[in-house]
């Protein structure tokens, strides 16, 4: 399975590759910001782009803006958000058109390995995998949730 990772932390993006590569992963690109995310996409088409909220050069939104970039623009490519941070405004809008092929999960509540690598799988796939904590701020958002509210509970399967 080709994989991106888009994470601007150096420890956590080396982190990131040499877990991914030892378990069988093709890792095509680790990159540190949003613009080379969409370069890297554009340029290898992955299964499946690995993508941290907050990114330079502002460090507030720019992975969830990238991540709902690649899902208009290469729909074939799984995008799984793994972060610290919960920002329901563009997470709603990642899961409004088409809840497939995505996942958010929370950087601090995945306790296994084992239970990444199935989630990753599962949005490369065209699954879904979301951090319930995830789930219950976009309900709380108050938004539109016809993304969230789309799923059924045999099509989620969380990480925690």
């Amino acid at each position: 399975m080709r994989v991106v990772i888009a994470e601007d932390a150096a420890m956590m993006r080396e982190g990131l590759v040499r877990l991914l590569t030892d378990r069988g992963f093709e890792v095509c690109a680790a990159v540190a910001d949003a613009d080379a995310l969409r370069s890297a996409v554009a340029s290898v088409v992955p299964d499946v782009a690995i993508i941290d909220i907050r990114m330079p050069p502002t460090h507030t939104d720019e992975g969830l803006r990238a991540a709902i970039d690649i899902r208009r623009d290469h729909p074939t490519v799984g995008v799984l958000v793994f972060s610290q941070y919960v920002e329901t405004r563009y997470a709603t809008r990642l899961l409004a058109d088409r809840p497939t092929g995505v996942g958010y999960l929370l950087k601090d509540r995945v306790a296994d390995v084992a239970d990444f690598v199935d989630a990753l799988t599962r949005v490369a796939s065209g699954g879904t995998a979301l951090d319930p904590e995830v789930v219950g701020h976009l309900m709380r958002a108050g938004q539109d949730t016809a993304g969230v509210a789309s799923l059924t509970p045999g099509s989620v399967r969380c990480c925690r």
